[in-house]
């Protein structure tokens, strides 16, 4: 009898490949008796889920609008420090979430992504030149953290100088929905949103009386019809754009560098052939989606792959899982820089929800690493693994800790 397997278990969050493996063996749906979800593996019934936004909705209680037996405490905090959350873009459904995407899609466009690649480009080298000479860095702090939160820093508005309240108030974000919080731990993140709300209120209420070119400048003056977003929706959408600009392309940097440092003979492929950077940088995303899953709630009774859900049952669309299907993806624990398909992946998720800033992540991810590969090379690992650590999340994956050696080209 195969054993129970837990989501909630740090040993299988910093490497739940092979209890994908395990689960989708015993069917399509997987019941997760340690937090009471529905873990769903499939690639197919992962994306008819997210399509159905009907049955399966994006309000769950689970993430940023939130329900627990603590509540009232929590939202106690927001009433006298903030500002109560409320449903907007992942965590809202249409017509709400259209709306809303209609303001954002604006702002990300594959013209406004392509202007910004030279300041990427100076963004990466300003990084770079900080450990050029010292031969040796943990690549996850010096420059997956820093490349993302500086361009979102700047592209929201938001001061340089304020780079560790920046990351601080991100990751108490991606904390706040650790299913594993206890009162006292989901206490104390609530007023470290408090403190970046009150920073946001302070930046929009400028904006509005002094307009500057930003996202969040963006934000507060945008309209559809006459119609504008509330300060409420302004900073929801704000807190969601911290850790979905910044951790996600962390993650995903921090990936990437590992898998040049730790396979022989890949960089100096990638760097004789550039071409091959663009599809590389999609198997990373495959192979290590830094956003394994998120959570919907069944809106009436249903079936996913023929398995009954009830309604109000909070459901998992694990895209980590989706993305090593071999239905879709042959031979899918294989990274191969030229697989065909390798774009297809969940990464950014899918359908009304995929996410808004894929296309600057996507930037981010190719200069960082054209720029690495033109300005360093010998990249490995400086202790071998021991210099290495994987977060435990419930659904953010990638090392968080990569110290790496190098030598100047």
């Amino acid at each position: 009898m195969t054993p129970d397997i837990s989501f909630n278990d740090p040993d299988i969050q910093r490497c739940p490949f092979a209890a994908y493996e395990a689960i989708r063996q015993q069917g399509p749906v997987y019941y997760d008796k340690s937090n009471g979800f529905y873990i769903v593996t499939g690639y197919d019934d992962i994306r008819k889920a997210a399509m159905d936004t009907k049955t399966f909705s994006s309000v769950t209680g689970q993430l940023l609008v939130k329900t627990a037996p603590y509540q009232e405490r929590i939202d106690a905090i927001y009433r006298e420090n903030g500002y109560m959350p409320v449903s907007a873009l992942v965590v809202a459904d249409p017509p709400v979430h259209s709306f809303h995407r209609s303001l954002v899609d604006k702002v990300f466009t594959v013209s406004s992504v392509k202007r910004m690649e030279e300041y990427l480009a100076g963004v990466v080298d300003e990084m770079i030149d900080q450990i050029i000479d010292l031969g040796v860095a943990d690549f996850y702090y010096d420059l997956a953290v820093k490349i993302p939160n500086h361009v979102l820093s700047d592209q929201i508005g938001l001061p340089r100088e304020r780079f560790a309240d920046f990351k601080r108030w991100a990751d108490a974000i991606v904390q706040e929905a650790d299913p594993n919080n206890g009162e006292a731990r989901q206490v104390e993140i609530t007023h470290t949103i408090c403190e970046l709300q009150q920073f946001l209120v302070e930046r929009i209420e400028e904006y509005r009386a002094v307009p500057r070119p930003c996202i969040l400048n963006d934000l507060v003056h945008a309209e559809v019809d006459g119609k504008r977003l509330s300060i409420e929706e302004i900073i929801q959408i704000v807190e969601q754009m911290l850790p979905a600009g910044s951790d996600t392309t962390v993650g995903a940097l921090a990936s990437a560098l590992h898998r040049i440092a730790t396979t022989p003979g890949l960089e100096d492929e990638l760097r004789g052939d550039p071409a091959l950077t663009g599809n590389f940088i999609e198997e990373v995303l495959r192979t290590s989606a830094p956003v394994q899953g998120l959570w919907r709630r069944a809106t009436r009774d249903t079936e996913i792959g023929g398995v009954p859900i009830a309604k109000d049952s909070i459901i998992v669309l694990r895209f980590g899982a989706g993305n090593r299907d071999s239905d879709v993806f042959p031979d899918p624990d294989r990274f191969d820089i030229r697989r065909t398909n390798a774009r297809r992946h969940f990464a950014f998720g899918v359908g009304p929800h995929f996410c808004v800033g894929n296309l600057l992540a996507r930037g981010e991810l190719r200069i960082t690493i054209d720029r690495l590969l033109q300005r360093i090379r010998n990249l490995r690992l400086a202790r071998g693994e021991a210099g290495v650590s994987w977060q435990a999340h419930f659904f953010a994956f990638g090392p968080n800790r990569l110290e790496i050696a190098f030598d100047p080209a």
